[in-house]
């Protein structure tokens, strides 16, 4: 199994590589290479495998889609650097389905029925999980980079309305969202700023969507309070 993350410009460093690497040692109890995608080698962990990225013009979120260039021959894990890991995620390897990519569904974001937000989705690529040959997915992207990119906030939207198809997702209780919610009892309304800051031991994984966002600013600096024990 391969495990991968990226780290693009200066948003991460290399704690946050080895931070979840240590997340990923800890808690996925099965033979896996962890791998970086980066432009800057400096201080990652000489046990992480480093690659290169591809030579693009992109930025932030969007190196996400050039995982898709080539199909692979492994089940594969994608995490993003501003997850925390709380549980064991063995059980992820489950979801490697050929040719087909499992995402996180934001069962927090129950008024996504309502279409208030344009573009706004209910799933998030803080976790991808994939086997095999998703190469439609950057194909379309890049035969028309630059229109999707000015299109869409990002990847989760591009997927959601370009690539439906191909989408898969992880059922209720493996994510949850720091900023945004557990599911449709528990959350916060996008955009609202913060109301209070979810927390559940329970379950797998905690994303932090909306971490550096600007309109949350104390939650960039406090969110991970308490949660330092997941990864020392």
């Amino acid at each position: 199994m391969n495990v991968v993350c990226i780290k693009w410009g200066d948003k991460f460093n290399s704690f946050h590589v080895n931070r979840l690497y240590k997340m990923v040692k800890r808690n996925l109890q099965c033979d896996f290479n962890f791998i970086c995608y980066t432009e800057n080698t400096n201080g990652i962990d000489r046990d992480i495998v480093v690659q290169p990225l591809p030579d693009y013009l992109l930025e932030t979120w969007w190196w996400k889609l050039t995982l898709f260039e080539n199909p692979t021959k492994v089940p594969t894990i994608f995490l993003d650097l501003d997850i925390v890991i709380q549980n064991d995620i063995t059980h992820f390897k489950n979801y490697c389905i050929d040719d087909m990519l499992y995402l996180v569904k934001a069962y927090w974001k129950p008024y996504m029925s309502k279409k208030e937000v344009e573009f706004d989705v209910d799933i998030n690529s803080s976790i991808m999980i994939w086997n095999g040959d998703c190469t439609d997915i950057w194909n379309k992207f890049a035969y028309n980079i630059d229109y999707y990119m000015i299109k869409y906030k990002g990847i989760d939207r591009y997927l959601y309305y370009d690539q439906p198809d191909k989408l898969l997702y992880l059922p209720e209780g493996e994510a949850y969202s720091r900023l945004y919610g557990t599911n449709k009892y528990n959350y916060n309304l996008y955009g609202h700023g913060i109301k209070r800051l979810f927390f559940r031991p329970d379950i797998p994984v905690c994303i932090f969507d909306g971490h550096n966002s600007g309109i949350n600013k104390p939650f960039d600096d406090e969110g991970y309070n308490g949660f330092e024990k997941y990864w020392n």
